[in-house]
């Protein structure tokens, strides 16, 4: 998935490996250290009783209030079929659920897989992966109370077949197919189509996925917003549901206006002890949209009014004002800072750069560290170079192209070049970082002789226009996380050229190379332990041989609170600031 911090700019392998801290709260310290080595991951619970609610204590918690949370820019979806973005992600946490989710423990700060919607995380009902079954909480209620039911989970999942709600994961539908080209016969329950997807069966209160091939990691997939319900009768304008979602979560969509604010109000129908992830503490949830980050960052570090109820929120406190926040003694014990697992970078658009060894150069000349130091430093970023982050499961630390940035990185892009001068066109959103960030990059690929035009893309639709396969550019910023702890759900998505359709893509460099898919296939069907390792190899071979992105940095978080508030937590995932536990007072 992408982090929507990071448009400013730009598994069952958890049952055998650790859980690192899942999660960050505002203890006043702050990471500018190199990458850490904690992998985040989760296990998946065997047990129901951790499926039940309610959510865990939160000591001090008090009921009643509004949160502020501050966003530069609106969320590109909130639909949950299409939600593949953290910020998207975050929100819907608070308004929709699905199958099965990750509880925290407040405690320990470990991350286990439960049941949200469902009784467990599911069953495996002949031991071989294919067939998984997931049966409902009794007491589950809409905003409008209305029961919720199983043939509602399997329209929501049938949703997300139709090419018109593309943007969000395509895991489910793939395996249901047995394909890619999941959608290539059914496209949904629109124009005629069933309301129950091909694969899918229900009985009573019961779902069960019938799939072509095992899928030992289904349970996680499963808590996606491809599983989040929707009745039939809801669904009579698929845009509209887009901005005000159906809520089976905690809290509705009170009033949106796009670009400008959303307010978020308690679902009365909710009811905790279904609910074994969420809190309802706050009474209303209010994002202000289009406050630029410096803006935020003076707000809440002032704590006087409104502001001390307050979050700097997407995308964090400004690059300017960086060292200000870490060195103010009345922030102290109100900053949040820690790792997201997601490794950003810049994509090269090798439909049209098809030269290698253009590719190559790019990544050579490139100015790492000056595009940290413009990003505020290593609070907010540390340097990478490979395209999984040092988080996730099988990271393997590589740099394949060493000396970037320096004389020695210009002098070898200059050779790969030979005497020309590429023209290429360098999109990025029309944010504050982004415009910056942008003459970063220009005059970094300059001096190796590239001829760099700038080209400012809408901030709002940004992820969604460089998903689209003619988008016209040749290099665009972006970012990567793992959608589970799994090296599965990173290469996969971004570097398997069989996936790539006119709209939707993941894979934004467009790379379709016969032996990396190959390979693809090859891992994902080998025991877990020597997958997590090989994803990792997988990762160095293919900016070895084929450049499609230069990897940037490793993506950190660095916000404010008010002082009033209390409990929001850099969470991974989402990947992003999480007010399941928050509270005001």
């Amino acid at each position: 998935m992408r982090a929507g911090k990071a448009v400013a700019v730009g598994a069952v392998a958890v049952a055998l490996i650790g859980m690192s801290a899942a999660c960050s709260k505002n203890t006043g310290k702050t990471d500018q250290s190199g990458p850490s080595a904690q992998v985040a991951s989760g296990e998946i619970s065997t047990d129901p009783a951790d499926s039940k609610g309610p959510a865990a204590t939160i000591a001090g918690a008090k009921r009643g209030g509004t949160i502020i949370s501050y966003h530069e820019r609106d969320i590109e979806h909130l639909d949950p079929q299409r939600v593949y973005i953290s910020d998207g992600q975050a929100l819907d946490e608070l308004v929709t659920r699905q199958l099965t989710a990750f509880k925290v423990d407040p405690a320990t700060h470990k991350s286990m897989l439960v049941g949200d919607l469902a009784t467990d995380a599911g069953t495996d009902v002949n031991h071989d992966g294919k067939t998984w079954r997931y049966t409902l909480k009794s007491g589950l209620k809409y905003q409008d109370g209305t029961p919720i039911t199983a043939a509602d989970v399997a329209y929501g999942v049938a949703r997300s077949f139709s090419p018109n709600l593309a943007d969000g994961p395509h895991y489910i539908q793939q395996w249901l197919a047995g394909s890619t080209n999941y959608n290539a016969s059914y496209k949904g329950p629109y124009n005629g189509g069933a309301a129950v997807p091909p694969g899918v069966t229900v009985q009573g209160n019961t779902i069960t996925f019938h799939l072509k091939s095992a899928q030992p990691e289904f349970p996680y997939a499963a808590s996606w917003g491809t599983t989040s319900p929707l009745p039939r009768a809801q669904d009579k304008n698929p845009n509209a549901i887009d901005t005000h979602p159906f809520s089976s979560g905690p809290y509705q969509i009170k009033t949106y206006h796009r670009g400008d604010e959303l307010i978020l109000a308690r679902n009365k129908y909710w009811d905790a002890k279904t609910d074994p992830i969420r809190h309802d503490f706050f009474d209303t949830f209010d994002m202000k949209i289009g406050v630029s980050p410096t803006d935020q960052t003076n707000r809440v570090l002032s704590d006087n009014g409104s502001d001390q109820y307050a979050v700097v929120d997407q995308p964090g406190v400004s690059s300017e004002m960086t060292q200000k926040v870490l060195t103010d003694s009345s922030a102290k014990n109100r900053i949040l800072n820690g790792y997201l697992s997601f490794a950003a970078r810049i994509d090269i658009n090798t439909q049209r750069v098809t030269d290698v060894n253009v590719r190559k150069a790019l990544n050579d000349a490139f100015d790492r560290s000056g595009y940290i130091r413009a990003l505020g430093g290593t609070a907010q970023a540390a340097p990478a170079t490979t395209l999984m982050s040092p988080t996730q499961a099988g990271y393997n630390k590589y740099d394949a192209y060493p000396g970037a940035g320096t004389a020695d990185g210009v002098a070898k892009a200059k050779k790969l070049l030979n005497g020309k001068h590429p023209k290429l066109v360098y999109a990025y959103p029309n944010t504050e970082d982004g415009q910056k960030l942008a003459t970063v990059v220009q005059s970094s690929l300059q001096r190796a002789g590239f001829q760099i035009v700038l080209r400012q893309a809408d901030q709002n639709s940004f992820f969604t226009d460089i998903d689209r396969k003619n988008n016209g550019w040749d290099l665009y910023p972006t970012n990567w996380g793992a959608d589970w702890p799994s090296g599965s759900t990173v290469i996969p998505p971004l570097f398997d050229g069989r996936t790539i359709a006119p709209a939707g893509n993941q894979d934004s460099s467009y790379l379709n190379a016969a032996d990396v898919n190959a390979q693809i296939d090859k891992i994902k069907k080998e025991p877990v332990k020597q997958g997590i390792g090989d994803w990792g190899k997988l990762d160095q071979t293919i900016m070895t041989k084929y450049a499609p992105s230069i990897p940037t940095y490793y993506i950190k978080q660095l916000s404010v609170v008010g002082s009033k508030v209390h409990d929001v937590k850099i969470e991974n995932p989402p990947g992003a600031l999480a007010y399941v536990d928050a509270w005001v007072g």
